[in-house]
């Protein structure tokens, strides 16, 4: 055997086992996760643009990522077309798209695109439309994202994408266990109760399995950091900032109801605001301009769900 593949094998073998070790508080009778070997993937063209994201490109950099995807930009021209944007020429250039509608949006909506590309085939289940789950996500990335732009943060734009995948596991609970999932979404809605409380129940937390999904995914860890922890981020003594801005942004959304997605997480924002440093008039400053551009969310992104 080589030297190089000497070296490799054990922590190979580490790494493994350190995943599955994970795992174990996840195990239930119900529940065959770490036996799936085949699991939705993402488009390489989703790691070109979250490294985009990541940086501040130039139009010409980002039409060279999406240029060649048919589908992706034509779904971009959509919206660029659309009663959202309100503009007087009809456009039929990517380029002129991402003029329109700005480098940072445009980069957003294809990555997006490509994580809903990912989970196309799922039908909806009683009780849990796909539209409105991918509507609650998008609102949460947005609303993330404008709580980032309040605190100041540099890179705001990240809290976007974080917002989009936090409630990742959900619909993957939907892509491998349809039947199970159904009865949890069953059992909450007689409860009145949590649907997480429901899935830890049945050992399928969403936050567990969202972040072994993002992690398989090979995305940095503040993904998996914030779909593990979005619902505590008071964790062992710990406060996770990137985690509280998310279930900041998810308890607002709730709160307001600008989704008609049951079971999430509402309450009073209050011990986040003050540990995060966010003034209540600043936080009301928010909450107001939701309610104003909500129908305007809608509209704009119904075209690429």
């Amino acid at each position: 055997m080589a030297k190089g593949q000497a070296e490799k094998t054990p922590l190979k073998k580490e790494k493994l086992k350190a995943e599955v070790y994970d795992m174990l508080p996840f195990r239930s009778p119900h529940n065959k996760i770490l036996e799936v070997k085949k699991l939705p993937t993402l488009p390489e063209v989703a790691y070109r643009l979250l490294d985009l994201l990541a940086g501040e490109p130039e139009i010409s950099e980002l039409e060279e990522v999406i240029r060649y995807d048919q589908s992706l930009t034509a779904k971009i021209l959509s919206v660029a077309n659309s009663a959202y944007v309100n503009t007087q020429k009809e456009i039929h250039s990517l380029e002129r798209a991402i003029v329109i509608l700005g480098v940072r949006e445009v980069s957003e909506i294809a990555f997006s695109i490509c994580v809903f590309s990912v989970f196309k085939p799922l039908k909806n289940l009683t009780d849990f439309d796909l539209r409105e789950f991918w509507l609650h996500s998008i609102s949460t990335g947005i609303t993330a994202r404008i709580i980032a732009q309040a605190l100041d943060l540099k890179n705001e734009d990240k809290f976007f994408t974080f917002g989009l995948l936090h409630d990742i596991g959900r619909v993957l609970l939907v892509h491998l266990f349809p039947e199970r999932f159904e009865e949890i979404l069953l059992n909450q809605k007689e409860s009145g109760r949590s649907l997480l409380a429901e899935e830890m129940e049945a050992g399928l937390a969403h936050t567990w399995t969202g972040r072994w999904l993002l992690k398989r995914w090979g995305l940095p860890e503040g993904f998996a950091l914030v779909a593990r922890f979005h619902h505590h981020p008071f964790y062992k003594n710990h406060f996770l900032f990137e985690p509280a801005i998310i279930k900041l942004a998810d308890m607002t959304v709730h709160n307001l109801n600008l989704v008609n997605l049951p079971g999430g997480q509402r309450g009073d924002p209050a011990p986040l605001l003050s540990k995060l440093g966010l003034s209540e008039d600043l936080y009301q400053a928010i909450i107001e301009h939701l309610t104003t551009v909500r129908e305007t969310i809608t509209e704009a992104w119904s075209h690429v769900i």
